[in-house]
């Protein structure tokens, strides 16, 4: 699944900025040097949505957010906005949540149940499998004025599944879902598998904040600011007082852009064992998991990855409280672009299936008093990504670099049980730049490419 693709000359000049400048020239991955325009400039934004966001598949839900038919959830596939439902059938579509009449939103709420998604503007009415079945006036128009079986709501190019991950892309030509995952999805077993499988508790939280993306995305494969950026939660006792602690693990790159990292926490914390889940449960990864994914499961507590480009896991263990005991729990991560300094935030909360009562209940609590817009992790990044931007967004500014220089020389671990290209020691860069070349790669792709 790796890639080493040199744009062609043709592509270059496609991804030649009106300045003159070519993306080559503003993203060298492989010498770990990131121009700052490319988290403010108002033209590479406008780039990244024909390049990426019409071309990668993206995160949508998960199943267990939609059980029933007529269940449905709006979200982003990209930057459109798209109803993600059940149908009568119990089949799962998304469609882009927009009548096909005035382009007015069929659905306008978070999280429903519906027969009919009904737009609310002249009140065509679609089924729940996307047919139209009803037009207001329909007997005003005239004889083929109106094909309503040509006018039914309008599908993603592709829909997959993956343990109950719900993902889909406008992008006809791109590769099946399991074949974009690649090695990802080996990883993806053992934090949704590991038990028999994950449920997404509640709702997303949403909130935005002023930066680009991609300063979210580079952010939630960097462990080295754990010990300074979050430094009010070592003071409080909720995380270790050592600034190596999340050093303690292995970097991973799978291809395609897909990037991860497994830590084993504190050296000699029995809770970082097993991903922090429960002993009851530690049986069910011998289960549900192949032997390499259960040593890597039993032996690290902490694991955060990135499905390219803006969809995220983080299995954390921390403590909820003053001193406290530290817990588990799984976050689901979405970032979507507003503008080229405004993202807005998804998150999720996600347990495992065969979880008893009292871990749900400790695994929810930690998760809401320390992640999310209301929590001391999130307050702390959010600060700093906006003073980046703040910082970054002036022509002084933008005619330096960012650097992204450790470990660019550092050697693979042969001792890795898993795919992909694997790196030990987990203070290091090597994970942005390996998301920073996919980027890159797919912003200098030739029209219509498909991968």
């Amino acid at each position: 699944m790796f890639r080493t693709i040199k744009p062609s000359a043709a592509s270059a000049d496609r991804a030649r900025l009106s300045g003159g400048e070519t993306l080559e020239q503003l993203v060298r991955a492989e010498e770990g040097l990131v121009s700052r325009r490319i988290f403010t400039d108002p033209e590479i934004y406008r780039i990244e949505q024909e390049k990426i966001f019409e071309r990668a598949w993206f995160f949508i839900g998960h199943e267990s957010e939609i059980p029933n038919p007529g269940d449905l959830v709006t979200r982003p596939c990209g930057v459109d906005p798209v109803v993600l439902v059940r149908d009568d059938e119990g089949v799962i579509r998304v469609f882009l949540n927009s009548c096909r009449h005035r382009g007015m939103r069929v659905c306008r709420t978070d999280k429903d149940n519906a027969r009919f998604l009904r737009c609310p503007y002249h009140g065509w009415a679609y089924r729940t499998d996307g047919s139209l079945v009803s037009v207001p006036a329909e007997s005003h128009y005239g004889p083929g004025e109106l094909e309503k079986e040509k006018l039914g709501l309008i599908p993603v190019a592709q829909l997959g599944i993956y343990h109950g991950l719900i993902f889909a892309t406008w992008n006809e030509h791109a590769p099946p879902l399991k074949e974009w995952l690649g090695d990802m999805a080996w990883y993806l077993d053992i934090i949704v598998n590991r038990t028999g499988g994950i449920e997404i508790v509640g709702t997303p939280q949403i909130w935005d904040v002023d930066c680009s993306w991609k300063f979210a995305v580079d952010n939630f494969t960097d462990n080295v600011h754990v010990f300074s950026a979050h430094q009010s939660l070592v003071q409080l006792g909720m995380l270790p007082n050592d600034p190596d602690f999340a050093c303690h693990g292995n970097m991973i790159t799978t291809g395609n852009g897909h990037i991860l990292h497994f830590v084993k926490g504190a050296p000699g914390e029995a809770a970082f064992l097993y991903l922090g889940l429960p002993k009851e449960m530690w049986p069910l990864f011998d289960k549900n998991l192949k032997p390499a994914q259960k040593e890597i499961a039993a032996a690290h507590g902490i694991s955060a990855g990135t499905v390219w480009p803006n969809f995220h896991w983080l299995q954390l263990v921390t403590s909820g409280e003053m001193n406290g005991h530290p817990h588990a729990y799984l976050n689901f991560r979405l970032e979507l672009p507003l503008g080229p300094t405004r993202t807005r935030m998804y998150s999720w909360l996600a347990i495992d299936k065969a979880a008893s009562a009292e871990y749900r209940k400790i695994s929810y609590e930690t998760y809401v008093r320390t992640f999310g817009p209301g929590g001391i992790f999130d307050q702390d990044d959010m600060e700093n990504w906006e003073d980046c931007t703040i910082a970054n967004v002036g022509p002084a500014a933008k005619r330096h670099t960012l650097h992204h220089t450790m470990g660019v020389n550092r050697k693979t671990d042969p001792n890795w049980p898993g795919p992909g290209r694997a790196y030990s020691d987990s203070y290091g860069e090597m994970t942005q730049r390996a998301w920073y070349a996919e980027w890159r790669r797919m912003m200098t792709a030739a029209d219509g490419a498909g991968k």
